[in-house]
């Protein structure tokens, strides 16, 4: 506790400051009496001690060493008797309020063992009402938490408690709700959080930030899932006593019991949306009800999207993929969805996530950046990849998108190397087959001889993937260099390499064309 809490204890009315009052803020832990002149036995911070030595009283020197020792080694202050405050003359009352040391004067007792009493019990009837305080609210915050309670319920609840208002902040530094006092003002104060350059998503422990004149403390919240993270503000929170730390930690466990129940809600909405998903992927559901369910969703039914399709694969095959990674991408998931503002729907099939992004959406930029958020974030003993529709399609279409995100998967699966795969139509692969194959084997031959005929299958490797990007990304380079993971300047080389190799330009047209077609040919093969 504090000297000024202390002091408001009615059986302290009659003592008050001689000097040094601008330094009640002092905590005080308890009482000890100084008996002898040896100042420098007295140094222990938190310590009030009442001075009763006459010989010490009077030694102007010695009494100004104690004043700046008990102050520089934080002493809670110093006590002396009604009787003594002539005593204490001017110049140590000038250095005790230069010091902030507090100079408290008490009525004139028999002893100082008296005094010490009047300390003791003042002191253990504030600690009394402390406790009696926490108690009761720990009781309201559990009436609260049985009745169901709103969050704002728990915050309004929280401000009265701690005396200062109490802010609820979602993992992404959103204010979600504030108590009472600052009610309304969740928009400007987000926009302070979210400015504040704090890395929110690995933020783990108690940070402060100043606000002008006011301070804001942070403490994260016990989730539900770890990727979702909350956390609770205290405005011009102060530490100082343990009570105080206690009441800030009931409206934090209760605040954790609360959130968590809202994502065990969330969780449960997330697995009802998968299940409406899979009756329309199942064709269980009619063009109508499809329709009213999709409004109740405050979804636009003519709104259209691509489909994007999520698999987590062991990179060594003695590994199992465990539920709790799958949990951890989808909670990843949301919280990239919900931080970008994206225009995206997520829910599971089969133990995948899979994503509708709107049309609004750039498909190849969306799942790149997510690709590389989510790698970043689980064990580099698991791959993450991603298969997505070439085409768009409204919800009432989503078998077809679905077909070719997951028809991309599976390329992506069979070749993990790529991470990222956008469907490609297969009609003209279809159309490829048809070709006997003597007269495919001479067409690829003519125009691609000398690439599969090099010795060095690592290089033959490179250049064919190379050069199958190059005609896929049509022709542009820095798009090759993104997609293979590598400089543009390699692209280049490589492209200059097997134009050497072919004795060919491929910013011909023509040629271009029949080296692409020769491409085609010769994957038809392979895959024969």
């Amino acid at each position: 506790m504090t000297i000024e809490q202390l002091l408001a204890e009615e059986l302290l009315h009659e003592v008050g400051y001689v000097a040094g009052d601008n330094g009640k803020f002092r905590t005080i832990d308890t009482v000890q009496t100084i008996e002898t002149d040896r100042v420098e036995k007295y140094h222990q911070a938190g310590m009030l001690y009442l001075l009763d030595s006459m010989k010490l009283f009077r030694n102007q020197v010695k009494m100004m060493t104690l004043v700046k020792q008990l102050a520089q080694n934080n002493a809670a202050g110093l006590v002396i008797m009604d009787s003594q405050v002539a005593l204490f003359g001017p110049i140590l009352r000038q250095l005790a309020d230069r010091v902030a040391l507090p100079i408290i004067k008490i009525p004139t007792l028999p002893s100082i063992s008296d005094g010490m009493q009047l300390f003791f019990e003042a002191m253990l009837q504030q600690k009394t009402k402390k406790l009696r305080h926490i108690i009761e609210s720990n009781q309201k915050l559990a009436d609260l938490v049985i009745k169901h309670p709103k969050v704002e319920s728990v915050l309004d609840l929280g401000e009265q408690i701690m005396g200062t208002p109490v802010l609820l902040l979602d993992s992404h530094f959103n204010v979600a709700v504030a108590s009472e006092t600052l009610r309304n003002h969740e928009l400007e104060l987000t926009e302070f959080f979210r400015q504040t350059r704090i890395d929110y998503f690995q933020l783990e422990k108690q940070i402060t930030v100043r606000q002008g004149e006011d301070s804001y403390t942070l403490f994260p919240l016990f989730p539900a899932f770890k990727e979702n993270k909350a956390f609770i503000a205290v405005k011009n929170f102060q530490e100082t006593d343990e009570f105080r730390i206690i009441l800030q930690q009931l409206l934090m466990n209760t605040l954790s019991f609360v959130n968590s129940r809202i994502d065990m809600l969330n969780e449960s909405d997330f697995r009802n949306r998968s299940g409406f998903f899979l009756n329309v992927l199942d064709g269980g559901i009619s063009t109508d009800l499809l329709d009213k369910r999709l409004l109740e969703m405050k979804l636009n039914p003519t709104a259209k999207y691509s489909c994007v399709m999520t698999q987590v694969v062991a990179i060594d095959n003695k590994k199992m993929v465990n539920y709790q990674l799958l949990e951890q991408i989808q909670q990843l998931i949301m919280w990239f969805i919900n931080e970008y503002q994206t225009n995206a729907i997520l829910f599971s099939w089969r133990q995948r996530l899979v994503l509708l992004i709107g049309a609004d959406v750039n498909p190849e930029h969306f799942v790149i950046a997510l690709h590389r958020f989510i790698s970043d974030k689980i064990s580099v003993a698991y791959g993450f990849l991603m298969g997505y529709s070439n085409s768009q399609a409204p919800i009432a279409g989503l078998s077809a998108i679905f077909k070719e995100a997951l028809e991309a998967t599976r390329s992506v699966v069979q070749n993990p190397s790529m991470k990222v795969h956008k469907y490609q139509p297969k009609y003209v692969q279809e159309l490829v087959s048809l070709i006997p194959r003597d007269e495919a084997s001479a067409f690829q031959q003519k125009f691609l001889a000398p690439l599969l005929q090099l010795d060095n299958d690592e290089e033959k490797t490179a250049l064919l993937k190379t050069l199958q990007n190059f005609f896929y990304l049509h022709q542009q380079v820095a798009q090759v260099a993104r997609s293979m993971y590598v400089h543009r300047n390699t692209i280049i080389y490589r492209i200059k390499k097997i134009e050497e190799l072919l004795d060919v330009d491929l910013a011909d047209p023509q040629t271009a064309q029949n080296v692409q077609f020769a491409l085609l040919l010769n994957q038809s093969m392979a895959d024969d």
